[in-house]
């Protein structure tokens, strides 16, 4: 086993009404003490960069164990909530902090497993983990959305789950206005979705190829006038 050091520089002028500067992998961040305790209220502060640090760890830390368990999702959306107690005062302190992870596109009929992984990424967690028993640090609501269509006229499905992808196109294909059209991009020649409208929607739609692979497919479909 071996250590690891993870170094950050900091530097502040002034007094409590004034900010500071994080400074940790070529990356900077203004801080200052959040404008609900008297402070100046710019940039992040001290309890955001402590809730980050815990959900950071956590997101990763779901996100291997997902790939691990081929527990397929478009992305993980996690919201931290961090609860600060007895202030102001000297007894003041991080009491509790919560992850909220939502499961975008994840495969229908495995939420119980997805629910598991929810709980056993907050037992991994070694930066959470470890500010206990002084901190409760658990896991809130687990919770599953659609992936949403994307914006404009372009639908990249590439990150789905292939289960999912022709629900999606079919939805959006349905939505579409005469004259409208998408472009739909995919990881490998989406014809069945060709052969799909021609024979349940002759006439209906056009199809024309704008990239063909090998990485990705693009093809404009309209929805005919």
């Amino acid at each position: 086993m071996s250590d690891l050091l993870f170094t950050s520089n900091l530097s502040w002028s002034g007094g409590r009404s004034s900010s500071g500067l994080v400074e940790t992998s070529g990356q900077s961040l203004q801080f200052s003490v959040p404008d609900s305790m008297g402070g100046l209220g710019a940039g992040t502060n001290p309890e955001e960069l402590l809730s980050s640090a815990v959900g950071a760890c956590y997101t990763s830390t779901l996100a291997a164990i997902l790939e691990s368990r081929r527990l397929p999702t478009a992305s993980i959306e996690v919201q931290v909530n961090t609860l600060v107690s007895d202030y102001p005062g000297p007894n003041a302190r991080i009491a509790a902090i919560t992850v909220n992870p939502t499961f975008v596109g994840a495969e229908l009929g495995r939420e119980p497993d997805y629910e598991t992984a929810a709980h056993t990424a907050r037992q991994r967690c070694f930066i959470g983990r470890h500010l206990a028993p002084q901190v409760s640090y658990r896991v809130g609501e687990v919770e599953f959305a659609e992936v949403k269509a994307s914006t404009g006229d372009v639908l990249d499905v590439r990150a789905l789950p292939p289960p999912r992808r022709h629900d999606l196109i079919f939805s959006r294909l349905d939505e579409l206005s005469g004259g409208a059209a998408i472009t739909l991009v995919n990881d490998h020649d989406p014809k069945p979705i060709h052969y799909q409208l021609d024979t349940t929607q002759p006439g209906r739609f056009s199809w024309d190829y704008l990239e063909r692979g090998p990485e990705a497919w693009r093809v404009r479909i309209a929805r005919l006038a």
